[in-house]
């Protein structure tokens, strides 16, 4: 019998490799009840909304093709520098499809380049808000989204691409499931309101404004899109961004059903419930800084208010607010998104959020105020994150 040689028996005492699995990014153990906001961008009718850049509201112009009930043109807000888009199968498969894609495609680029400020490498998904219904028109206008990422840097960066019909809250639409997701969220929330279908819709609630001197929401559109970090249990303090808890949310009796005093008492307990009246005293002054940290003032910086053009809302924000915090001033530090593009629909919170951040200074914080629904009313706080660090170390 022949002896096995060197070589057979090196070969028989070699294992095979085992097969490297790839670290993912993707957990499931976010927090549910803590976002942080690290940047936003948004296009409105009224102009570009960035960090640093606000533009001036612009009043509704006459539409040329949608009329109200009583046969005039209505007064509406459209996007004008929105890049037209050739995709017939879109306008036959869903009304508005086409339009949202274009309002998608427009604010994509300046969405991509807010993931310049994220860590080399860092992954992420894509929340995608947008009244689409038709599964097909769907899956058209999330590959055309994809496919614009793909061909940028930031291809290999790319989780998942998740689409929602319905806006809502922030914390349920970034939320993950058992399969986990990506550290950091682009969300892009369009919506456009230009169209039939919505003006009847509209109308049937009885909130349709038809004239300059008719309360109601004027008909609008827009896109925004925010940056932002899911939390994990162990993450502290951050020197960036804001933190966004849980919103403050109160069910009550329908507002044309309510006396104004009730309105404004019910609305006064919410923003104390959001902005607690300690967080002033808490945090004050820190020693030996130069600069206020959040809540040396008791008022926020930044006041947005969803629809300020319903009846009866200028009164009872207004009264609400005074009460709250005197020293606010609402015509430098408030704003209403349907002052800016109309009512956006589904986009008005992402909206509301990034008007809010836009023209805040890192250690400033904020309000958004949800009152169009006639028996629910929703606060969010914008809590500055470098404000809180400060703090902290004060503290400390």
């Amino acid at each position: 019998m022949s002896r096995a040689s060197i070589f057979d028996l090196l070969h028989q005492r070699q294992q095979s490799p085992e097969p490297v699995e790839e670290v993912s990014s993707a957990r499931s153990d976010y927090r549910v009840d803590r976002l942080r906001l690290l940047d936003g961008v948004a296009l409105t009718a009224s102009g570009f909304v960035g960090a640093g850049a606000v533009p001036a509201a612009q009043s509704p112009a006459l539409s040329p093709s949608l009329h109200g009930p009583d046969g005039f043109r209505l007064l509406v807000h459209r996007v004008a520098d929105v890049t037209p888009i050739q995709e017939p199968r879109l306008g036959r498969l869903e009304a508005k499809a086409l339009r949202l894609h274009e309002l998608i495609q427009t604010i994509v680029i300046e969405a991509l380049m807010m993931l310049e400020a994220l860590p080399e490498e860092a992954a992420f998904d894509v929340v995608l808000t947008a009244p689409l219904r038709s599964p097909e028109a769907t899956a058209i206008v999330v590959e055309r989204l994809r496919a614009a990422i793909v061909e940028t840097q930031y291809a290999s960066a790319l989780g998942e691409i998740h689409h929602a019909t319905r806006g809502g809250d922030p914390h349920t639409l970034v939320g993950v499931g058992d399969d986990g997701g990506m550290p950091y969220v682009l969300w892009i929330s369009a919506d456009s309101l230009l169209n039939d279908t919505d003006v009847a819709a509209l109308q049937h609630r009885r909130v349709l404004g038809r004239s300059s001197n008719s309360p109601g929401l004027y008909v609008g559109e827009g896109v925004a899109a925010l940056l932002i970090q899911r939390l994990l249990p162990e993450d502290a303090g951050f020197d960036i961004g804001w933190r966004v808890d849980t919103g403050s949310v109160r069910d009550h009796p329908a507002r044309s059903a309510q006396r104004d005093h009730a309105k404004r008492q019910a609305l006064l307990a919410l923003l104390k419930d959001a902005w607690p009246a300690s967080a002033a005293s808490d945090a004050g002054q820190a020693e030996g800084a130069d600069t206020p940290v959040d809540g040396a003032s008791a008022a926020p910086a930044r006041v947005v208010i969803d629809a300020m053009g319903l009846p009866g809302r200028a009164v009872e924000i207004g009264s609400a607010l005074i009460e709250r915090w005197p020293e606010i001033d609402m015509i430098d530090d408030g704003a209403g998104v349907d002052q800016f593009c109309g009512w956006p629909g589904e986009a008005v919170t992402a909206m509301a959020l990034v008007l809010a951040m836009a023209p805040l200074s890192p250690l400033d914080s904020a309000v958004v105020i949800r009152v169009e629904d006639e028996t629910r009313s929703t606060v969010w706080r914008l809590r500055s994150c470098a404000a809180e660090t400060a703090q902290d170390e004060d503290h400390s």
